[in-house]
């Protein structure tokens, strides 16, 4: 929304938009966002389906301003890979869910530690918008994650209840990539072993 765009830069601020495809972009740059943050497959949430290097070097082709990647990122040599490729910084949701400081619940923060990429559905039924979801939270509700209905996207609404289940709420969104999540633990010690990571994959690659 302009607007938005317009009054986060009154104060100095910048505005990353997420997007899944190029025409998404290119109206997100049109209407004032800096930078982009590229939705790939396998993201949490309202997931794109587009491999992360198709959405890079396509997006790349007219944009250099911020890119940031998303999509199944776990892992410090993740993100390394996601420099590599073209995106100035990675975005990672899901394995910050399963820590200490995180205000989710305990139940969903154990299901992402217990749960991988063959655990999430790609699913319409709960906003009317495609996204990632846990399969044991479905499951939960009383939902055959394997035959679920697609969602009507004109009649899109982030708050509806399916079967007295709410995305979010009781249906809990989440990546591919949390097969990398073998634990909860502090935010502080999920950094560092990102970091660890990250060095580690460098020195793998460049010998430095």
């Amino acid at each position: 929304r302009p607007e938005v765009n317009q009054g986060v830069h009154g104060w100095g601020g910048i505005v990353l938009h997420d997007v899944i495809n190029q025409t998404f972009a290119h109206k997100a740059v049109e209407k004032g966002a800096d930078g982009l943050i590229l939705v790939a497959a396998g993201a949490g949430g309202h997931a794109g389906t587009q491999s992360p290097f198709a959405l890079v070097q396509e997006t790349r082709r007219w944009f250099d301003g911020p890119v940031v990647l998303s999509g199944a990122i776990a892992r410090g040599d993740s993100v390394l890979a996601a420099q590599a490729i073209g995106a100035d910084l990675a975005y990672i949701g899901s394995a910050f869910i399963a820590t200490d400081e995180a205000r989710a619940a305990e139940g969903y923060k154990q299901m992402i530690v217990d749960s991988s990429a063959q655990d999430i559905v790609y699913s319409s039924l709960f906003t009317g918008v495609h996204g990632n979801y846990l399969r044991g939270s479905i499951a939960a509700a009383g939902l055959d994650p394997d035959h679920l209905p697609e969602g009507d996207p004109s009649k899109m609404d982030f708050a509806a209840a399916i079967g007295g289940a709410k995305a979010w709420k009781d249906i809990w969104g989440c990546g591919q990539g949390i097969g990398a999540v073998g634990r909860v633990q502090p935010a502080a010690d999920l950094v560092t072993q990102l970091q660890r990571e990250y060095e580690a994959a460098k020195t793998r690659m460049c010998g430095r």
